[in-house]
């Protein structure tokens, strides 16, 4: 009598699994080096170019919140937080060449989510709900995993 092996479904359905969380996990964490001029992280990138575009639409609404100086204040911080986050994302894109390159890149984004921050303490100081809120909040989230990423490419890189 013949005997016929077959794989067990446990067997296959654990090895799919594990196949599939090492592809996620070497998704994230690959870095990409740039021949000649240092490595890039496409996800980091990404996120920093999310944290320009909503600081720009944040920037967009202050003609209409007129011209208080609390509004003066965020439109300032904001006009210089899209210019950090410029050079970041420059500096991302030429490559970077050593861990030390990742932490300036975390200390300009660091820079711009005090700046949001601070927008808010304006409001805050003078007793008055910030109309960019919502948007801050969002931003320093997006800050918050920029940072992150950029600390874990410090360490691998």
């Amino acid at each position: 009598m013949a005997y016929k092996q077959q794989p067990s479904f446990t067997l296959a359905f654990v090895a799919a699994a594990l196949i599939l969380l090492a592809g996620q996990v070497t998704a994230r964490r690959e870095i990409i080096e740039v021949k000649g001029r240092g490595v890039t992280d496409p996800i980091l990138e990404a996120k920093l170019i999310d944290m320009l575009e909503e600081t720009e639409r944040t920037k967009d609404k202050v003609p209409v919140l007129g011209n208080s100086e609390m509004v003066k204040y965020c439109d300032n911080a904001y006009g210089m937080s899209i210019a950090n986050l410029k050079k970041a994302l420059g500096m991302l894109q030429r490559g970077i060449k050593s861990p030390q390159g990742f932490k300036e890149l975390e200390a300009i984004v660091l820079v711009v989510m005090k700046a949001y921050e601070e927008c808010d303490h304006v409001f805050a100081e003078n007793a008055k709900p910030s109309p960019f809120g919502i948007s801050n909040t969002k931003l320093k989230s997006l800050g918050t995993k920029c940072k992150q990423y950029a600390e874990e490419d410090a360490k691998q890189n």
